[in-house]
């Protein structure tokens, strides 16, 4: 069987349109705890395939209604002027580990060695970011930072986009099991 270029083009059209639209797109939307986001501050989380990375879980306890479908909140306008609870969950995961093969028994210890280590830097936790008050109109990013070390030290850091600066650090320790203490 012959195949005409509009039978080809015909047959292509599902497969480039699923490719070119997706399955199921996602798209940031903002979320507000004001009724006026104009007067707040706006905060973004190093989310995604960030390695630590930090996601926003509530405001003093309140979390944001569920997002619609396709859709995730990004960023989220917190109130400025006062002082806040930020809950947010942290994760890291350690993967630079090296596999030593062809060195018997040594290797298998050192392969271990390695698997301890990276179970005791791992982080999955929810923490209370303690945040000062916030400037209204300002863009800010809080973000995670695991230090090198054993376990290493855990930080959060809130920085103002416009200038880059830091604004607030807050550190933070986990138990073995890579939850907040």
């Amino acid at each position: 069987m012959k195949l005409t270029t509009k039978n080809y083009l015909t047959a292509l059209a599902p497969v480039l349109t699923f490719i070119l639209i997706g399955c199921t797109t996602t798209k940031p939307s903002a979320y507000s705890y004001m009724p006026d986001p104009a007067s707040g501050a706006i905060v973004s989380f190093g989310t995604g395939s960030e390695n630590p990375g930090v996601k926003f879980v509530a405001l003093d306890g309140v979390p944001p209604e569920a997002p619609g479908k396709g859709t995730y909140w990004e960023p989220i306008v917190l109130p400025a002027g006062r002082e806040l609870r930020i809950t947010v969950h942290a994760e890291y995961t350690q993967s630079d580990t090296v596999i030593y093969t062809g060195l018997g028994a040594a290797g298998e210890i050192a392969n271990k060695v390695q698997e301890i280590n990276a179970a005791i830097r791992n982080v999955s936790t929810y923490v209370i970011f303690n945040c000062p008050p916030l400037q209204a109109g300002k863009t800010y990013r809080l973000a995670f930072l695991k230090e090198s070390g054993i376990p290493g030290k855990n930080i959060l850091i809130l920085s103002d986009v416009g200038t880059r600066e830091v604004v607030y650090q807050q550190e933070f320790e986990t138990d073995l099991l890579g939850r907040q203490k």
